[in-house]
């Protein structure tokens, strides 16, 4: 007989003797076991850390979680919980060394666990201004793709609205920016989350103190519709941190972790026996879970009987752990792990199809996951008028008042080349700055949600970031449009086609830059106050290369790169191109000759512009938006992948 047979006969015959899986049974298809055996993990030593490394947060662990069960992972803080949560799950950060074995069904753990686990957060991080119903809706599109009818989706939602009880609240948003109308309560945003994740019928559910904050009646009704969830299938994992004493025994099986090692994995019954034989007795009225967390976080005093004498002594959290060790419910783990080794040693080929089928990849267009998240993108914008509706009446009024300032000023003389110039200056500048700052805050607001969903594998970073620049386009080119044709006409500028085709094309561009180098700066720093202080003295760059206040070129050789960064130039010479162009005959009168500009040409020459730069101007300007806009992508894939 094999080692791995005689290995797997003792262990049939535990698990037999505990009521469990028989010798030889044949387990459900769609059973899934998740097992993890002398996992440790370690954060990766850092260059300010000691020179004899980093202490391990978890350490020479092993246990089960079978199909269908409701378990409980309690311990004290900084036990490691969610560092195991975020380990099975298959989102641990990139910051920690993970050494041992975690197996679903005997293969190695991978990123299938996106297709087949969910992961619920304790901090709700939701979009606001979308309701219950889009929210699932646009999830839906984004978990299970086209492969999945629109049809199928809708009945799915509405299946989840009735089992999380969230029917009555469909058509609430989720938080409203404007803070004007009923919301989420917390509750209703913990079920939301979970209906969110019961889209793709997930295997295991992860759940980080789901009851954190809430009531105990709400509590109760969460743990109540995770026990539902069981009976479906579906194995649910989660930390609790002072569950009512009723509450405690609706979980199958304990999971106790202490200083990174386990206290005890069984059913709340066993565990409360097993602190018994030690001599940890629960006191009349005391909350279990307080006293089990209490006896995990220091040392405790212990009662025993010897014959008919009571003896107390000090059982500290490390010698409990070494008694699990010796227990009969580590022995039980130690045979399900065998078990489970044994079965994926014997498999053939033909597992090889369940396998596929059970860990197979969802079915997720590119294009099709990027057109949702700009929906959202776009709806959010659209329901919240501080972000996009504002900025327009605000535009269009400082536009009124540019144009009316400039209207009687614009003539073919000395006096209206000052007059041309500085509206060209205004018209940039106003393209320039405004949407440059406004992008700043852009990704820091959203990016805690993008990091949660991007973790969840929903989308790419690339996704994210393009569709929320692609969202913002049809308000960028209202916005500038409406700007520019109220100032060109208010101000009586060069009334020719050309002129306000060129104009309108270029600040439309300018607007675009701006707005991906604000992107840029907003991704590169870690907060908006940061980004702001560095991009002050970037834009004194911008505005001295503008070529309305010196000649380019006589500024001194070794500066002489700064105008090449700034678009502020090249937009300036093309704007002054389409004024200027053609023009013939500038009035002189009253002015001494040598220093009068009688055509358009000596005006560009006086700004160091060129007529034959025009086709430049716009390649330039081009070119920034998408070095600005890729540089920003890099930025935020870095910045994600840090955190």
């Amino acid at each position: 007989m094999s080692t791995w047979e005689t290995i797997a006969n003792e262990s049939w015959a535990v698990v037999d003797n505990l009521d469990s899986m028989p010798p030889g049974a044949d387990r459900n298809s769609t059973d899934v076991t998740l097992m993890w055996q002398n996992l440790t993990i370690t954060p990766v030593r850092s260059r300010s850390s000691s020179a004899c490394g980093q202490l391990p947060v978890l350490n020479d662990i092993s246990g089960t979680l079978q199909p269908g069960t409701l378990v409980a992972l309690m311990g004290p803080s900084g036990a490691g919980k969610t560092t195991l949560m975020s380990a099975l799950a298959y989102r641990m950060s990139d910051k920690m060394t993970i050494t041992g074995d975690i197996r679903v069904n005997g293969w190695p753990i991978g990123s299938y666990m996106y297709n087949i686990s969910g992961y619920i957060y304790q901090d709700e991080l939701l979009p606001d201004s979308i309701t219950v119903q889009e929210h699932l809706q646009l999830m839906a599109h984004l978990k299970l793709g086209k492969g999945v009818s629109a049809d199928r989706k809708r009945t799915m939602i509405a299946d989840i609205l009735s089992k999380t009880g969230l029917e009555r609240c469909a058509n609430t948003k989720i938080a409203n920016a404007s803070g004007i109308g009923k919301t989420l309560s917390g509750g209703e945003k913990k079920r939301l989350a979970f209906a969110v994740e019961l889209l793709s019928k997930p295997k295991f559910l992860f759940c980080d103190e789901p009851t954190t904050g809430l009531d105990s009646y709400s509590a109760r009704q969460l743990v109540e519709m995770m026990k539902s969830l069981t009976r479906a299938g579906t194995t649910v994992l989660c930390s609790i941190h002072q569950p009512a004493e009723k509450l405690l025994y609706e979980f199958d099986s304990l999971i106790l972790l202490t200083g990174g090692q386990t206290g005890f994995i069984g059913s709340p019954q066993e565990a409360v026996q097993f602190f018994r034989l030690q001599g940890l007795e629960c006191e009349n009225g005391y909350n279990t879970a307080d006293f089990l967390i209490k006896v995990l976080s220091s040392t405790t005093t212990a009662k025993t009987t010897k014959g008919n004498q009571f003896t107390t002594g000090a059982i500290c959290p490390k010698t409990i752990c070494n008694n699990y060790v010796a227990s009969e419910a580590a022995r039980r783990q130690e045979a399900l792990i065998s078990a489970e080794l044994y079965s994926t040693a014997v498999k053939d080929g033909r597992d090889e199809a369940c396998r596929s089928q059970l860990f197979k990849g969802r079915d997720r267009c590119w294009f099709y996951t990027l057109y949702w998240i700009m929906y959202r993108h776009v709806l959010q914008a659209h329901r919240n008028p501080n972000l996009q509706y504002f900025k327009i009446v605000q535009r269009i009024a400082i536009a009124v008042l540019v144009g009316l300032c400039f209207s009687d000023a614009i003539e073919l003389s000395q006096r209206g080349v000052q007059a041309m110039q500085g509206v060209i200056f205004l018209i940039v500048s106003e393209n320039t700055f405004l949407p440059m700052y406004a992008a700043l805050s852009m990704f820091p607001e959203s990016f805690p949600l993008f990091q949660r969903e991007k973790k969840a594998n929903l989308y790419s970073t690339a996704q994210f970031y393009i569709s929320s620049i692609l969202s913002m386009s049809p308000f960028v080119l209202l916005e500038t449009c409406a700007f520019i044709l109220i100032v060109y006409f208010l101000a009586n500028l060069r009334p020719t086609i050309l002129g306000l085709i060129v104009t309108v094309a270029v600040s439309v561009l300018v607007m675009n830059v701006s707005i991906a180098c604000g992107c840029f700066f907003s991704t590169l720093f870690p907060t908006v106050a940061s980004a702001m202080s560095y991009l002050v003295p970037f834009d004194y760059i911008l505005m001295i290369t503008s070529g309305i206040f010196i000649k380019i070129w006589s500024m001194p050789i070794y500066l002489r790169w700064m105008p090449f960064i700034s678009w502020m130039m090249f937009a300036s010479e093309a704007i002054s191109i389409a004024q200027w162009d053609g023009v013939k005959n500038i009035e002189c009168s009253n002015i001494i000759p040598s220093i009068c500009l009688h055509n358009g040409e000596q005006v560009l020459d006086q700004y160091s512009f060129s007529s034959k730069h025009l086709r430049t101007d716009f390649l330039v300007l081009v070119g920034q938006y998408f070095i600005y806009h890729v540089l920003a992508m890099l930025c935020l894939a870095r910045r994600v992948s840090r955190n």
